[in-house]
């Protein structure tokens, strides 16, 4: 019995050996060991990489956690099951929306008689401010409600298809078939960060953990306003096993691409709100630092200044993290390179404005690899964002072929509303071209809407890149570009270009060259007026004239944009040439180009064409660069529509209202205009005006009105007169300038009619009427018309006066007339000097627009002497009359005696 049991136990054993042997030659552990969250491994052709740990409901019934693990090859994901399903297609719903039947139809099912022009109008407004998912049921649900439209669900909706992934739990195993050979992972263990992983495959593959992988994060004001100075920390963290050596760290508003021969179009600064690039953040210090090495799982942070423009428009500004270091040692040394951005708000405009929050993207794809970009936009401003059209584009090399292909279903989707500090989100489907070359392709995500109820639409533009990596090779970087400080448009200058081989090759035979570059420049606008249409007997009429006048107009300022050469080389070839650049090998080049006159202030893309040979197969590599050149322009403020109110100006006028427009004729900004008046004699501010007028920004083209009061004083002569103003702003660099410039104002002439000799016919003598002959002579500047002169007697004045008034005619400057005036004077008037009044009226110069009536008082005196003929005739009338008494006394007393 136990010489059985043995031999059984010996077959037991043998056969344990041998099946162990054979599982040996098919199977070989490759790895064990624990994985964090987001970590990966190496092994053979696969990456096994942890995604996510989450907790989960476990085949015993249990609450425990499942590690999702995705296995990639080639750029793909093998382990993936897709799962289809249907939704609203936005373009279809779109397109069936310009449909009228439709839109009659959707009208009816919600209520509306659309017969009615009211109520159809009632339903246009409710389509332009419903949200997407409002009008998407009321698509539905005309649909269902109007078979005979011939419209069916499936005819607004596409098939979209999206992977899951097996999730293991403890001791769970995933198995799969890669190219004929047997791969299993098995999870051991798995906690909430991590698990334990246990990987078997071919006896040839190898497994190696992360070598050194540099992540960053940035840590910067969300907001920041014109002027400020501001920190930018940059969070570095090798995620990798092995040190990482000579880190490189450049914030930049441009992508800096170390291993691209794609095309690249990177912009000096982004694209602002009304659509130009804007130079907005400048660096305090150095936008560039240096850290030898960073050991695995060690982190540094370094910390940027970078001041805000003081002239900066409000937007989102973004700024590039470059990173670029090496891992390896001597001849297997190999350079990486990462990206990360971010925005910077400047400000808050009242105007929907959009920030770009996150772009989740793969860090580096491979030639024929399919993945997904999901964008993350919040509406920053104080509007609702209407019509929302997001598109994402490549840009095309120079053969017209592009490495990076947008699935179609995905290149644009379109959201009807979006309310401010709302965030919205979208997913794009992309592939890299088998044929695909190394480099940093970028990406432009476009944005089109309108802002609240303004009828402009306004347009914005982010930019980001995918890195492919392929083999070793040459490649030639823009290190830097210096460009002189200011750039005025029609100015010929030197551009200087830094280029470097960040490649691992040598390049050959490289030239340079320059591509004309146009830009669209807005020509002069004759804007059309369709006010004659109001007057049309129908209804709405004055609508129709407003609304088709609007449009019309619109199209013609975009039909009056014009495409100009933005920069050409000015007396030399548009091409430069380099025998050989090793790696590592800096070169500068000089190109003298010359802008055009008609650009306006912004940043203006200069296109190269690069081509090199690299080594060791010498492959011809081409690709084109686009630089940003910040041409700021010069602002130039002159006085225009000077007006006063009343246009005539006169001597003694008070409170006279001097108007006059400052326009800014030049190519720049002037910022934070300020007008001050400083009058001078014969003028003096009145107490009722501004002292200072605050005028905003002008830029190129713009204008301001401005007001202020001045009291004339009232010996002025007239003639032309010049009243200087104080224009204090900032130019486009934000230096502060100050301009004096003068008003001209004109005092216009007026009669002045004053009395020059006085005669009488006779010497004025008591009880005597007298004839006053009053010579008049005109000492203004204007000839006094239709004068006449009217004397004043006060009541205690011993005269009466016959002819009180006396017309004199018309009197020019210099001439002089004569009025007459008739006096009685009393026979009891005291002989001596008296002064008499005298009003002269008189009317402007009619030829010369002055129909004023003037009024002027003077006097002349009346020499009043005894009348002695007078006197002695009342003597003897006394004799007389003392004669006849003394005879009616002796009369009397004769009769009484009698």
């Amino acid at each position: 019995m136990k010489k059985e049991l043995g031999i059984l136990l010996g077959l037991v054993v043998l056969s344990s050996m041998f099946n162990f042997n054979v599982a040996m030659a098919q199977s070989s552990l490759l790895f064990e060991g624990y994985l964090d969250k987001g970590e990966s491994v190496f092994v053979g052709p696969l990456i096994v990489h942890l995604a996510r740990v989450q907790q989960a409901m476990l085949d015993d019934g249990s609450l425990g956690y499942k590690a999702m693990v995705v296995i990639i090859k080639d750029g793909k994901p093998i382990n993936a099951n897709y799962t289809s399903i249907e939704i609203p297609d936005p373009q279809k719903i779109q397109h069936l929306l310009t449909n009228t039947t439709f839109l009659n139809a959707m009208g009816e099912t919600l209520g509306y008689n659309m017969t009615d022009p009211l109520q159809y109008g009632q339903f246009l407004m409710w389509l332009g401010t419903a949200s997407q998912e409002e009008i998407g049921e009321a698509v539905f649900k005309t649909i269902q409600e109007h078979p005979e439209l011939g419209i069916t669900l499936e005819d607004i909706t596409r098939t979209i298809s999206f992977p899951t992934f097996q999730q293991i739990g403890e001791n769970e195993t995933i198995s799969l078939n890669v190219d004929g050979e047997k791969v299993t992972i098995t999870a051991l263990q798995v906690y909430p960060n991590g698990a334990k992983l246990s990987i078997s495959g071919p006896p040839g593959w190898k497994a190696s953990t992360l070598p050194a992988y540099i992540t960053t994060w940035v840590e910067a004001p969300k907001s920041v306003k014109p002027g400020d100075e501001i920190t930018i920390k940059v969070h570095l963290k090798n995620e990798g096993a092995l040190e990482a050596r000579y880190v490189t760290v450049i914030l930049s508003p441009m992508m800096l691409n170390m291993n691209s021969n794609g095309s690249n179009e990177a912009l000096a600064q982004t694209l602002s709100q009304s659509g130009l690039v804007q130079s907005v953040l400048l660096p305090v210090d150095s936008a560039t630092k240096y850290v030898e090495y960073i050991e695995g799982k060690e982190e540094k942070v370094l910390e940027f200044h970078f001041k805000v423009n003081e002239n900066a428009d409000p937007g989102i500004y973004p700024l590039y993290v470059n990173v670029m270091y090496s891992i390896g040692m001597g001849q297997s040394m190999e350079m990486i390179q990462g990206f990360d951005y971010f925005g910077i708000t400047v400000a808050r405009e009242s105007d929907a404005t959009f920030e770009l929050l996150d772009v989740e993207k793969p860090e580096k794809v491979y030639p024929g690899q399919d993945f997904e970009i999901k964008v993350k936009l919040k509406n920053m401003g104080m509007e609702v964002a209407k019509n929302l059209l997001v598109k994402l584009e490549t840009v095309q090399s120079v053969d017209d072929m592009t490495s990076i292909l947008i699935d179609n279903s995905s290149d644009q989707q379109y959201t009807s509303i979006v309310k401010t500090n709302r965030e919205v989100q979208y997913t794009f489907r992309l592939r890299v071209k088998e044929n695909a070359k190394t480099g940093s392709y970028p990406l432009t995500l476009k944005l089109s809407y309108y802002s609240g109820d303004a009828k402009d639409e306004k347009k914005q533009d982010f930019k980001f890149s995918i890195q492919v990596l392929r083999k070793n090779q040459a490649y030639i970087e823009v290190e830097g570009v210096d460009t002189p400080k200011s750039i005025e448009p029609g100015d010929e200058f030197t551009l200087k270009i830094r280029l470097k081989n960040v490649g691992d090759e040598t390049a050959r035979a490289f030239s340079l060259k320059i591509v004309p570059s146009e830009v669209q420049v807005q020509s002069e606008v004759t804007k059309i007026d369709l006010s004659a249409i109001q007057n049309l007997p129908i209804q709405g009429s004055q609508s129709i004239s407003e609304n088709l006048q609007s449009a019309l107009n619109d199209l013609m300022k975009e039909l009056a944009k014009q495409k100009v050469d933005a920069f050409l080389p000015v007396g030399e070839d548009n091409a430069k040439y380099v025998g050989e650049l090793a790696p590592n090998e800096e070169i500068a080049i000089e190109l003298h180009l010359k802008a055009s006159e008609r650009l306006e202030s912004g940043v203006y893309p200069l296109k190269v064409d690069i081509e090199y040979l690299s080594s060791p197969d010498d492959e011809k590599i081409s690709d084109e660069r686009v630089i940003g050149i910040s041409v700021l322009g010069s602002e130039h403020l002159i006085i225009s529509k000077v007006s006063t109110s009343p246009s005539r100006v006169l001597a003694g006028t008070n409170n006279v209202e001097v108007s006059l427009e400052v326009e800014n004729i030049g190519s720049g900004s002037a910022r934070y205009v300020i007008l001050k008046p400083l009058p001078e004699k014969p003028f003096e501010l009145s107490e009722t005006s501004e002292q200072l007028i605050n005028l905003g920004s002008l830029k190129g083209g713009d204008s301001a009105k401005a007001v202020f009061r001045v009291n004339v004083d009232g010996d002025a002569k007239g003639g032309n007169y010049e009243i200087p103003v104080e224009i204090d702003y900032r130019d486009s660099s934000g230096d502060e300038k100050e301009l004096r410039v003068n008003v001209p104002i004109i005092i216009n002439e007026k009669p002045k009619v004053v009395v020059e000799s006085v005669r009488f016919d006779k010497t004025p003598m008591q009880g005597d009427d007298v004839k006053i002959y009053v010579k008049l002579k005109n000492v203004g500047g204007e000839q006094a018309e239709n004068v006449i002169i009217e004397g004043v007697v006060k009541a205690d004045q011993p005269f009466a006066l016959g002819k009180r008034t006396d017309y004199v005619g018309d009197l020019n400057p210099g001439k002089d007339g004569e009025g007459v005036l008739e006096l009685s004077i009393n026979r009891d008037a005291i002989p001596k000097d008296y002064t008499i009044q005298v009003r002269i009226r008189a009317v402007g110069d009619k030829e010369s627009g002055d129909d004023n009536v003037y009024v002027f008082e003077d006097s002349i005196k009346v020499p009043v002497k005894e009348n002695l003929k007078t006197k002695g005739n009342l003597g003897k009338a006394g004799i007389l009359i003392g004669i006849l008494a003394v005879l009616a006394v002796v009369i009397t007393y004769m009769k009484r005696k009698r």
